[in-house]
């Protein structure tokens, strides 16, 4: 991997804006790994406010619930959390990991029209999450049939009332081969995504000034791993359709074509599995894009589709 170097005194630096984090599927908000995600912001920035959401104030029924419950009902529940925290009163950067990226994209299209009074989203930052959905489990190994069993036991069920209102990873189940039921059964992504017949005008991110998407290059989790682009990728050929090219962003369905105007969306990748991001990476997406001190960013390059 490519580092940045960075020539800069971090003691120096400055943000203003809060941070708001949100977990990937199997974490927790008080995890190790998403504290320690806090402190190297707090690090970089020492008077930033940072704050982990947590679907519950126990962190095991936390990552309970980040795998079982209706995944719109958690999301309006975050509308609410955040309204009462009056550090966020003026809105805040946010980083999402995995599924958390997806949420709190949702959380954007959303709160304004749940909670009025919810703050809003600035930058966004998103590693590996499913924005166009998954198209199937985690992949397997050519031996490992208890892992096969699961994912063909899983696609048996995904489309139940029951996996819809209550399984979270069903609710962004997305196979572009069998559009049809998934228009018709899907609980959360078709409504969020827009992609219905009948379009919600509310759905639009073009308030965020910046929507960074980040890819890991050798992601076999998030199937395909295109999905963190909004790409669509036809499984049997294997050829890739960017964001540009889709009708999501041509009729601009979410307000993704009106950051794409000006110049607000920015693909890159990480390379690795999913969710190997070290430290490094950390800080360099903090110096990059939570700081409020420009000089800062004019010592800092980051090149697009790639670190």
């Amino acid at each position: 991997m490519k580092l940045v170097s960075l020539a800069i005194q971090l003691s120096t630096a400055l943000a203003t804006t809060p941070v708001v984090l949100w977990h990937g599927l199997g974490d927790r908000y008080d995890s190790p790994g998403m504290t320690e995600v806090a402190d190297q912001i707090r690090g970089i920035y020492p008077d930033i406010f940072v704050h982990s959401v947590g679907l519950s104030e126990d962190g095991s029924k936390d990552q309970q619930m980040g795998l079982l419950g209706n995944v719109r009902e958690q999301v309006e529940s975050v509308c609410d959390q955040l309204a009462a925290i009056p550090e966020l009163n003026d809105g805040f950067n946010a980083i999402g990991f995995s599924q958390g990226g997806l949420f709190l994209r949702s959380y954007a299209e959303l709160c304004p029209l749940t909670n009025a009074s919810s703050p809003g989203i600035k930058k966004l930052i998103t590693f590996g999450s499913p924005h166009n959905g998954i198209a199937d489990m985690p992949l397997c190994g050519p031996s490992d049939f208890l892992c096969k069993s699961r994912n063909k036991l899983f696609k048996s069920q995904v489309w139940t009332r029951n996996s819809q209102n209550n399984v979270v990873v069903a609710q962004y189940y997305r196979d572009p081969n069998h559009m049809d039921i998934y228009l018709e059964k899907s609980g959360f992504l078709a409504d969020i995504n827009n992609e219905r017949q009948e379009k919600n005008s509310s759905y639009d991110l073009s308030s965020l000034e910046k929507f960074v998407m980040v890819m890991f290059d050798e992601d076999t989790t998030v199937v395909p791993m295109e999905s963190a682009w909004f790409q669509e990728v036809d499984r049997e050929s294997g050829e890739v359709t960017n964001l540009e090219d889709r009708e999501i962003y041509q009729e601009d369905w979410i307000g993704l074509k009106k950051l794409g105007k000006r110049d607000a969306l920015e693909f890159h990748t990480v390379h690795g599995q999913h969710m190997e991001i070290s430290d490094s990476v950390i800080e360099t997406y903090a110096l990059r894009y939570l700081g409020d001190d420009d000089d800062i960013k004019k010592d800092f390059t980051l090149v697009k589709q790639g670190i």
